[in-house]
């Protein structure tokens, strides 16, 4: 079970000065609905990433929606089984989400979209952001990897940022040698040693 009781909710009302970004991770059919890496675990999180998707677009917040999205020859398939290839469906953000709209798509051909050059372009263009609040999967690999590599390279660069994930807006998947809740825990465990701020959720329409 995840620990939301634990943490504590924040209110959607501190994002709206603009110096925060919403950052959707891997939000596909591939991780969702279909493919060898789908799980239902990773799509009980769809409404409350199309929740605060809705929420920035509404107030034209910045948004950057990850797509993971490979070539066949990918290295990351040594570690994965083949999923989410380029021109397929699985690689395809959620329909909802795509209705929602206003976010930067970024595809991504590794677990860490923090290297992926359209990344590091809008990094570098919004250097007015203060925090960045991210949801999506899986909270283990993907999740952790963005999270943890954003944190220690503003640490590097002395930039002050804080790094939101609220824990019902974050799913890990299920599979042998792989338990969802010990992996999901952990992930947490080591999100808040390294400075990261979990939330329980993000309540959008109070202030606190």
């Amino acid at each position: 079970m995840k620990m939301k009781t634990n943490f504590q909710p924040m209110a959607g009302s501190a994002f709206l000065d603009g110096k925060t970004a919403l950052v959707i991770v891997d939000m596909v059919n591939g991780f969702l609905t279909e493919g060898v890496l789908s799980s239902p675990r990773s799509a009980s999180v769809l409404p409350e990433c199309e929740k605060l998707l809705q929420f920035f677009a509404e107030h034209h917040l910045p948004c950057v929606a990850f797509a993971d999205c490979h070539e066949p020859e990918c290295l990351e398939f040594q570690q994965f089984p083949p999923h989410c290839l380029k021109n397929t469906s699985e690689s395809q953000l959620a329909p909802s989400l795509q209705k929602i709209g206003g976010y930067v798509l970024i595809e991504k051909n590794s677990t860490n979209g923090f290297f992926a050059p359209e990344f590091q372009e809008f990094f570098r263009k919004h250097d007015e952001l203060e925090n960045f609040l991210v949801c999506g999967v899986c909270t283990d690999i993907c999740v952790m990897q963005f999270c943890l590599t954003l944190k220690t390279f503003c640490n590097q660069q002395n930039k002050p940022v804080q790094i939101i994930v609220p824990v019902n807006a974050v799913e890990t998947y299920d599979a042998p040698n792989h338990s969802a809740e010990k992996m999901q825990n952990a992930a947490f465990d080591f999100l808040m040693q390294s400075g990261v701020n979990l939330v329980c959720e993000v309540n959008i329409h109070e202030s606190f």
